[in-house]
């Protein structure tokens, strides 16, 4: 039996506590979860969900797992990998959820020197919803998706522990180094989430004006701002520690913005744009 504790019962945690827990019967690894938060009353519905077979408001309860995942806001990552080094055994291995990957890295390995060696290896599950907090938690989060496991301080068995407790999750595991997976990030994740925000925002002071747009609301809108109302305490930490590469893709919008811009009345360029997007 593999003991994992799951730090942070948000969306991401829970749903890979609920994750282990239904899928436990189907596989040859059976897992015990312990579930770590700050809220006792996250901790009651973790249970009353099922997703853990313990619950706690101590760091203490992470001293007898084997795999301990960090599921907290980005900026929180580098502290609790200390924290938890000093708790865990030295033949723990801890690893994340985080959005963005070399900073963290970064920091970890500062602190992995000063820690006696707890293993860590990086993960990111490219999964979630726009809705927080532990009640909108999945099962079948994970199912089908892809979870970037990037360059760890140790390598090897660890590293093969961890991909394997994402896929008995449901998920496919895809190796990339931190780096790279920060630039690709930017703009397929973090990117995206700031038009979204951007758009909602214009949205809402158009409505003050104008409260009829409500009426004319159709799908194209409503997909393009369902992530706007993600946490902001999760997303500003992300954004903050990956703004070098979220700021080229900014760039090249805002420039090719301005380019179609000049173009709206001319019918022929307008059209000739939108081809160009559609090769």
């Amino acid at each position: 039996m593999l003991k994992v504790c799951i730090v942070g019962l948000g969306q991401m945690g829970g749903s890979l506590a609920l994750a282990l827990k239904k899928n436990s019967r189907f596989l040859k690894n059976c897992y015990r979860i312990t579930c770590i938060g700050r809220r006792k009353e996250t901790l009651e519905a973790v249970l009353k969900l099922k997703a853990a077979d313990e619950a706690s408001l101590s760091l203490q309860s992470a001293r007898d797992a084997d795999i301990v995942v960090i599921c907290t806001p980005v900026d929180t990552i580098v502290s609790l990998y200390g924290q938890l080094s000093k708790i865990v055994s030295k033949n723990t291995i801890i690893t994340d959820a985080g959005s963005v990957k070399y900073s963290v890295e970064k920091g970890i390995r500062d602190s992995f020197k000063k820690n006696g060696g707890v293993s860590f290896i990086g993960s990111h599950p490219m999964v979630g919803k726009e809705k927080n907090g532990i009640f909108s938690a999945d099962a079948d989060m994970f199912k089908n998706a892809n979870v970037v496991i990037t360059s760890a301080v140790k390598q090897s068995a660890e590293n093969v522990l961890v991909s394997q407790m994402w896929k008995d999750a449901g998920a496919n595991i895809i190796k990339m180094p931190a780096k790279k997976h920060d630039e690709l990030v930017a703009f397929t994740s973090h990117f995206p989430h700031i038009i979204a925000f951007l758009l909602n925002k214009i949205y809402k002071k158009t409505r003050k004006k104008n409260p009829q747009i409500d009426m004319l609301m159709a799908g194209s809108f409503k997909s393009m701002t369902r992530v706007a109302v993600s946490s902001a305490d999760m997303w500003a930490p992300i954004i903050a520690a990956n703004s070098r590469n979220i700021e080229k893709y900014l760039n090249d919008f805002i420039k090719e913005l301005n380019a179609f811009k000049q173009n709206l009345k001319d019918k022929r360029k307008v059209r000739e744009e939108i081809l160009k997007t559609q090769k």
